[in-house]
């Protein structure tokens, strides 16, 4: 057994031995998807208590037969972040997650309640089940509004979310208008079947929004909150009397100056979404369907022995890889 744990120091302890409660389903990790939280966690830049193992994105195994729960020993399962005792119904921000709340993933062997644990639908592809908690965020996301057919939702900011979201616009019959400065993303985007997208490096952001929209801007605005996304689009892409939606994760600590007089010249309503957890069953129904394109996302995949190097890496290029993952064998 191994775990990874986090001081907030960019260095990890690692930790060879636990023991798990009998009530808890043991199980075997087998990948997990390293997001932009889990290297803020390892560099102690997001306000958790250390030390703490980071990671809330995986596949696992069940480890032992629980003729109680149905599950067989090897079946493939889906692991729910979200601390279930907590939710209320509500979609509530304070939910605890792990990876976050509570330790997390980055570990060869968990213990989680039932409610925690997810079957596999049939012939999903585990790399694709890697992005369940981000598509659930993206749903959370889009259902804050409703999309009318036909309508432009300008989505600021390039990240594997803002791609889902974007994805899901079209899903929902609405415009995507995808911004972004980096040029991988562009082309991810482009793979995943996004028409319209705008390289805020070399292109007249607002200019090249009127122009797709015949000069009524864009009804919805989605800003995915970073340090290097500018939060002037939010308000400044929205027609009048539209609404916007900035998305973060809960541990998110951005703090970034704007200009907010075009929310009230403008009527604007402008919302936040840092919870998906009341849309973790809608995102497996949409992996069983197929609906999103996800196949493009992993660019980097590293063994467990060698997490400290990746994580390294990260540290000295945040933007090195899309989306890394870690496999267990």
């Amino acid at each position: 057994m191994k775990i990874y744990q986090a001081k907030g120091d960019s260095l990890f302890d690692i930790i060879e031995n636990e023991t798990f409660a009998p009530e808890l389903i043991k199980l075997k990790i087998d990948q997990i998807y390293v997001s932009d939280s889990d290297l803020g966690i390892y560099k102690g830049k997001i306000n958790v208590k250390y030390p703490i193992v980071p990671c809330h994105m995986a596949t696992a195994s069940i480890s032992e037969d629980r003729a109680e729960y149905g599950l067989k020993r090897g079946v493939k399962v889906i692991l729910n972040p979200y601390d279930l005792s907590f939710l209320d119904g509500e979609g509530l921000n304070d939910i605890p997650i792990y990876g976050s709340d509570r330790d997390g993933f980055l570990r060869d062997f968990i213990a989680l309640p039932f409610e925690n644990i997810i079957p596999f639908p049939d012939d999903v592809k585990e790399t694709d089940a890697l992005f369940t908690e981000t598509i659930a965020m993206a749903l959370a996301t889009v259902k804050t509004f409703n999309i009318n057919k036909g309508e432009y939702v300008a989505i600021v900011g390039g990240s594997v979310l803002s791609n889902i979201i974007a994805q899901l616009v079209k899903y929902y019959q609405g415009v995507p208008i995808y911004i972004t400065n980096d040029q991988r993303h562009l082309n991810l985007a482009a793979k995943c079947g996004i028409y319209y997208t705008v390289d805020e490096s070399v292109e007249d952001v607002y200019q090249k929004v009127m122009d797709i929209t015949g000069g009524r801007m864009a009804e919805h605005t989605i800003l995915h909150a970073s340090e290097k996304v500018s939060p002037h689009f939010l308000f400044s892409l929205a027609c009048r009397c539209g609404d916007g939606i900035i998305v973060s994760s809960p541990t998110s600590s951005i703090k970034v100056p704007t200009n907010i007089s075009l929310i009230s010249k403008k009527q604007l309503t402008i919302k936040g979404v840092s919870c998906g957890a009341n849309e973790i069953t809608a995102a497996v129904n949409l992996l069983a369907q197929r609906q999103l394109i996800l196949s493009h996302f992993i660019d980097k995949t590293v063994d467990f022995s060698k997490v400290p190097g990746l994580f390294n890496e990260l540290v000295d290029d945040e933007n090195r890889y899309i989306a890394p993952v870690i496999k267990i064998e």
